[in-house]
């Protein structure tokens, strides 16, 4: 098996001049979830990919105005099957002003202490990574040596919690449930080299809270400022109420809320100890561009406060003027945009109810919920054979991993473990920064190191899966 994986990457090093042209050409055809800029060209052009491969393929719609999932089946004659994700959708540029090269030009530049980067919005999440694994996944095909078939799930409303995804899964739970894991992989290395190995993930809440002066007989459209010593603000009414969210250390103070929250087993304490030794919270903070956290303690209470509590965010304010210069006015409205990361044993629809009675409780009657689609949190057990295949991977490139039971992002990997009963695997080399901010990149070298992780984790999938029996 050593001997496989060494002339796949091989090959892999021979073909990587090829291999970045392609993962470039994907780039840069924009693939925008929030205004569906580019998405079908890009669905189009993986479901090329597919097709170059020999794979079934398809598109699937939950609705006329979701985003096409593409979905693809590739028999080798393998015992067992993978199920493997990938996201194809993008976050908007932003203010074009702030990248210094084009956001869906591809360049490659050099840049401290990195060396050749690729810019490029998807270039860290998760596009670029997406090709890389369709190439590998292709290189094993072409050099007869794809250990597993694969049913490929690549969605295009990642970004914005589109239904596809979760519909065609329900729909085709017969066949996708017989998979023996599913394969999430990505860039995890951080600024210091070490690779994360994740095994679970946080859900996310995302609403609006709406406030508008019709609802307590305020303005119903822009009125003088001057008038404010008279009329309410639905902007103050909004501040103040979402102001009771929160305490002044910004730790969670909605009533109820952390009544179901589990916390870590034996198990995820054992990990975190262990995860505490090479946690460094220096790098971690340099590699978020912050000067330090908001809370004090150790290594391994950051942790556990990382994983296993719940978090209430603020992502956007909207009301009233909101150009350079002035403008005195009261506004008719007031919008807050807010996003709860939920941990076990919380839940989506129990979450929005005590957002609300907590509101209700204190007069906030006015107020009302806008919802979105959320995800669920998702998590694993350390002794499946993809989890110990993803550790085992990262080992073999000579890097010991980092296991995080938990980690606060979000992505709909509950789809696998909970509606198909599929466990799921997250890892890859490969380093990037500037997600969903301009001057996103990816390094150059870690996109090759990536795609030769991509089949260590394949084969040593196998080799675990075997050992089970």
């Amino acid at each position: 098996m050593d001997m496989i994986i060494e002339e796949l990457h091989k090959e892999i090093e021979r073909v990587w001049p090829k291999h970045l042209e392609e993962t470039r050409r994907i780039l840069r055809v924009p693939s925008v979830s929030m205004t569906g800029e580019g998405i079908q060209d890009t669905a189009d052009m993986l479901e090329d990919f597919l097709d170059g491969m020999g794979a079934e393929h398809g598109q699937f719609r939950s609705t006329r105005k979701s985003h096409p999932l593409v979905h693809g089946h590739l028999d080798v004659g393998a015992e067992g099957t993978a199920l493997v994700y990938g996201m194809y959708d993008v976050q908007p540029i932003g203010d074009l002003d702030e990248w210094d090269h084009p956001p869906f030009g591809a360049t490659i530049v050099n840049q401290r202490p990195y060396g050749k980067v690729l810019v490029n919005r998807g270039a860290y999440n998760s596009k670029a990574s997406l090709a890389g694994t369709l190439l590998a996944i292709r290189t094993m095909l072409e050099k007869d040596s794809l250990p597993v078939n694969v049913r490929f799930l690549l969605e295009g409303e990642e970004e914005c919690g589109g239904r596809s995804l979760p519909d065609f899964v329900v729909k085709n739970k017969a066949v996708l449930s017989k998979a023996n894991a599913a394969l999430a992989l990505d860039y995890c290395e951080d600024s210091r080299g070490v690779p994360q190995v994740c095994l679970g993930l946080k859900g996310c809440v995302y609403f609006d809270l709406i406030a508008e002066g019709k609802a307590r007989g305020g303005p119903t459209a822009e009125v003088h400022s001057s008038e404010a010593v008279w009329m309410e603000s639905p902007v103050w009414r909004l501040v103040h109420a979402i102001s009771t969210m929160v305490d002044s250390d910004q730790q969670p103070t909605v009533d109820g809320l952390w009544d179901d929250v589990r916390g870590p087993d034996k198990e995820d304490v054992r990990m975190i100890k262990k995860l505490s030794k090479m946690f460094d919270p220096k790098s971690y903070l340099k590699d978020s561009g912050v000067e330090r956290f908001k809370v004090k303690g150790s290594s391994e209470k950051l942790l556990e406060k990382y994983m296993f509590e719940p978090s209430v965010n603020i992502d956007g304010l909207i009301s009233g003027f909101q150009e350079e210069g002035t403008k005195t006015v009261l506004p008719p409205s007031a919008t807050a945009k807010i996003d709860i990361r939920i941990v076990p044993d919380m839940t989506i629809e129990g979450t929005r109810r005590k957002v609300m009675a907590h509101l209700r409780r204190r007069g906030f009657t006015d107020i009302r919920m806008r919802n979105y689609e959320d995800y669920p949190w998702s998590k694993i057990d350390a002794g499946t054979p993809i989890a110990m295949a993803c550790i085992d991977a990262m080992r073999a490139h000579g890097k010991e991993p980092e296991v995080w039971p938990m980690i606060a992002g979000s992505a709909p990997f509950y789809v696998f473990d909970e509606v198909l009963g599929v466990p799921w695997g997250s890892a890859g080399l490969g380093r990037g920064g500037r997600a969903h901010s301009p001057n996103e990149f990816a390094v150059v070298e870690g996109m090759k190191r990536f795609e030769k992780s991509v089949v260590t984790i394949f084969w040593k999938l196998k080799e675990h899966a075997e050992a089970e029996g």
